[in-house]
């Protein structure tokens, strides 16, 4: 679902902010609510998107930790998708790709300090490691030259 897009789409024509905290307490608490983005930019920010929909829940009055909240793009997906078994959570066995935030990740402000993909550190905004290349400004780091597009 998303967080606050409505009306873009036949869809999302009766969309309402609380959409993603009503999912997730149907069957008494146990549904399993999913936050995603069609867009290529909207995706990269599945946190802000997140919080966005906590937030909306809260004024709604639905009792929803962060915590809950997390799972709405970490291991509900990887359930919906029938592979919890190998992802969606840290859990020894499992794959994961890992953020390390400089606050809380549902805040505006928060910023990725380090980025691990499949157990090896791509960015470490420290340590000056960026990743070899990003798609949407389309430079790549080895050379940081400009592509040609």
């Amino acid at each position: 679902m998303w967080a606050d897009w409505w009306g873009f789409k036949h869809e999302a024509y009766d969309m309402v902010q609380a959409n993603v905290a009503i999912v997730d307490q149907a069957r008494n608490g146990t549904g399993c609510a999913i936050v995603h983005s069609d867009d290529a930019i909207g995706i990269q920010h599945l946190n802000q998107e997140a919080s966005k929909a906590l937030s909306a829940g809260l004024k709604a009055g639905f009792e929803i930790t962060k915590a809950r909240a997390m799972k709405w793009i970490t291991s509900n997906p990887a359930k919906a998708a029938g592979i919890y078994d190998q992802t969606g959570s840290l859990k020894v066995g499992k794959n994961a790709d890992v953020v390390l935030w400089s606050k809380n990740p549902f805040s505006v402000y928060a910023l990725a300090e380090k980025v691990y993909i499949d157990g090896a550190k791509a960015f470490d905004k420290e340590a000056g490691i960026e990743p070899s290349s990003d798609f949407d400004i389309g430079i790549m780091n080895p050379n940081k030259n400009r592509i040609q597009e």
